[in-house]
């Protein structure tokens, strides 16, 4: 190889690097200018802004939480309001049906009046007692003896001396008295029990006796387990007398826990005999 082509050989080699390294630069801007455009940022920018969105997140939910906590309050406040409203106008439309000439409706109304579970509508359903019809009288009176209406004690005491007052009648209104468990109805029933009475108006008797427990009545039914003619009215009172010695009765115009047995007797039936 001549001088003249070595040269020519050199200056070649020369321009092919030349274009290669300009290729490669311009190649490396394009990818940066990428990169920026893209949306990258320093590291400082992105430590700088993460904890504004963090406040902001925390705030949006705070936010949204009470909010509903709000609306929630709200509307059960609302609800509240309304389910008052209509009580207190179903507990009056009731109390003015009471003097209804139809006793469906009377009795719809004491039923009513029973579901209120509120001790002002005693006074109402102690009228309702002396109502014409017996399905109402029935009601009414096993409703008192649900609400423990201690008010109507001394109502109820005085059906069992009115001769007017059927003798199942009777038998429901000592159910009622022995649920309530009000002590003012011991010496009314024990002065009862002294008339002549079926077997099982005795029964039913000295078992309220044995359900408000009060000691004033333990002669009574001793008196009663020992000598009465009837065994079912004779066991009855033996039970009554021990509920007497192991639970004593609470302080006069006191009301005692529910008992856990009481024989409600459907329309009055009688406890079974021999």
């Amino acid at each position: 190889m001549n001088r003249r082509a070595w040269r020519r050989t050199i200056l070649i080699r020369s321009a092919l690097d030349r274009a290669t390294s300009s290729s490669e630069e311009k190649r490396g801007g394009k990818v940066e200018t990428e990169k920026l455009s893209q949306g990258s940022q320093p590291r400082g920018w992105a430590r700088a802004k993460c904890p504004r969105l963090l406040r902001l997140s925390l705030s949006m939910c705070f936010l949204v939480v009470a909010s509903a906590a709000h609306a929630q309050t709200s509307g059960t406040r609302q609800m509240r309001q309304r389910y008052d409203k209509t009580t207190s106008t179903s507990v009056d439309d009731a109390i003015k049906q009471l003097n209804s000439d139809d006793h469906e409706k009377r009795l719809a109304a004491v039923k009513v009046l029973g579901a209120t579970k509120d001790p002002k509508v005693v006074e109402s359903l102690s009228k309702a007692v002396g109502d014409a019809d017996v399905r109402v009288q029935a009601k009414a009176i096993t409703i008192l003896g649900d609400l423990r209406a201690t008010d109507a004690t001394l109502i109820l005491t005085q059906y069992l001396f009115l001769r007017a007052t059927d003798p199942q009648m009777k038998q429901l209104v000592l159910t009622s008295l022995g649920m309530i468990g009000d002590t003012r109805a011991v010496r009314p029933i024990i002065e009862f029990l002294q008339r002549d009475l079926d077997p099982a108006t005795r029964g039913t008797a000295v078992f309220a006796l044995g359900e408000i427990g009060s000691a004033e009545s333990a002669q009574t039914l001793s008196q009663i387990a020992r000598a009465d003619s009837d065994a079912t009215v004779r066991r009855l009172a033996g039970e009554a007398a021990r509920k007497v010695d192991v639970h004593p009765a609470v302080t006069d115009n006191e009301v005692k826990a529910t008992p856990e047995i009481f024989p409600r007797p459907k329309a009055a039936q009688p406890p079974p005999q021999k």
